[in-house]
């Protein structure tokens, strides 16, 4: 059996011119019009060893494609039949779609970075049309941090983006947020800085660094950087990003209430001030510290509600101020207010009061129970002698002797047994 001769890389070669050669056949029969067919994505940004798409949509069947990359002039792929042709330099890195012709790059390395082109034939209603285009690859060595992220800046404040790239820094561009708009570019001559930036950004093309002068709460957001550097004579990509905070606060805190109230009405003042992040609000009254919050309510108001409503407004990052008062007058009449001091004394003198009523009672009782008086006199006749007890002296004086003798005996006899339980009692008693 006859063995296969193996493919050199001399017949490789001679396959790719081929399919070269017919390639630009077709595309002297197609005719002169050709479409400008923009890719997906352009840029494609990646780092050394990601794989990436290359990825275009030709509105028709697609009929043939090339893929050129520029730099070099080297045909990375070609399909003309059914069989894509692969240049060996690629071969096991790359895959065509044959339906689209997009082209994917395995494996990426810094060589890969540059222009691919592509060209082809679709077929659009039977009739066969050319198309071309272009897409850009961007291959960095690594992701640069950045210094400090996010770097957080008061409004009005000066700050700066600082990285630090490997390598001797030759090109470094800046663009703000996912739109990429330009903010400045260098490459070795003087930076071009964006119209919207001028006078505002400065660029150290040392490192890279972007100076940001009067931040504004508008130039808060992501700001992109790449660039390139020279490390032992060999171009090195670098990309990254940082993320800018504006805080612009709390400013012009005021408070938004009535000045005058009717007696038991409710009232609801709020405070608002201008801050990033929001501001903590807290409230004095008549000086003295009273809540937290955005507002401040009074369900029923009374004279002691008038007087001084002051917000302090305070934001916990930039570490500010602000301050807002208004005044309040409750109108209407109501009762004496008294102190918490005349509440007390009043219900210290009631309860005396009323332990002295209580006291009078129990004696007069004591005393009704022990009148030594006649037993045939009804019970309110012996409680009142024993109340008038005192006052008894002068019915004593006028009494005959002998009776005189009688009663001073019994009083005796009910002094003796009237003695007090406790000797507090009867310290009251003596007295």
């Amino acid at each position: 059996m006859q063995s296969r001769k193996a493919l050199t890389p001399h017949t490789t070669m001679e396959n790719s011119q081929a399919a070269l050669l017919m390639l630009g056949l077709l595309l002297f029969l197609k005719g002169s019009s050709t479409l400008v067919i923009k890719p997906v994505t352009d840029p494609v940004i990646c780092e050394v060893g990601d794989n990436v798409m290359l990825h275009i949509e030709p509105s028709g069947a697609l009929a043939a494609v090339s893929w050129v990359f520029s730099p070099k002039g080297i045909t990375v792929v070609s399909l003309t039949s059914s069989t894509p042709v692969i240049d060996p330099g690629y071969v096991n890195r790359v895959t065509l779609n044959t339906t689209t012709g997009s082209l994917e790059l395995r494996s990426v390395n810094r060589n890969d970075d540059g222009v691919y082109v592509f060209d082809g034939i679709i077929i659009v209603s039977g009739n066969r049309v050319s198309f071309e285009g272009n897409v850009t690859l961007k291959v960095y060595a690594a992701a640069v941090k950045p210094v400090t992220d996010p770097v957080i800046s008061k409004v009005g404040g000066n700050v700066t983006l600082e990285i630090n790239p490997p390598g001797v820094l030759s090109s470094v561009e800046w663009a703000f947020g996912p739109a990429g708009i330009p903010v400045v570019k260098w490459s070795g001559s003087n930076p071009v800085i964006a119209p919207n930036y001028v006078n505002r950004v400065t660029l150290n093309t040392n490192t890279g660094s972007l100076g940001l002068s009067s931040a504004n709460v508008s130039d808060a957001g992501v700001y992109l950087f790449s660039g390139n550097t020279v490390v032992s004579g060999n171009r090195e990509y670098f990309n990254g990003s940082v993320t800018l905070e504006v805080y612009d606060g709390p400013e012009q805190a005021s408070i938004t209430g009535p000045d005058k109230a009717a007696l038991n009405s409710s009232v609801t003042f709020k405070c608002l001030a201008q801050s990033i992040p929001p501001c903590i609000y807290i409230w004095y009254v008549n000086g003295r510290q009273t809540s937290q919050g955005i507002q401040y309510q009074i369900d029923a108001v009374s004279n002691v509600d008038t007087g001084s409503y002051m917000c302090m407004a305070w934001n916990s990052v930039t570490r500010r101020t602000s301050i807002a008062e208004k005044k309040l007058t409750v109108t209407g009449k109501e009762g004496p207010v008294l102190s918490p001091g005349a509440i007390a004394g009043i219900v210290i003198a009631t309860l005396v009061g009323v332990t002295g009523i209580a006291l009078g009672v129990y004696f007069s009782v004591k005393l009704c129970t022990k009148n030594p008086d006649d037993p045939n006199l009804g019970p309110a006749k012996r409680c009142l002698d024993a109340v008038t007890w005192p006052n008894a002296s002068e019915t004593y004086e006028n009494m005959p002797a002998n009776q005189r003798a009688g009663k001073a005996k019994k009083q005796d006899h009910t002094y003796t047994d009237l003695q007090p339980s406790e000797q507090s009692t009867y310290s009251t008693l003596k007295k």
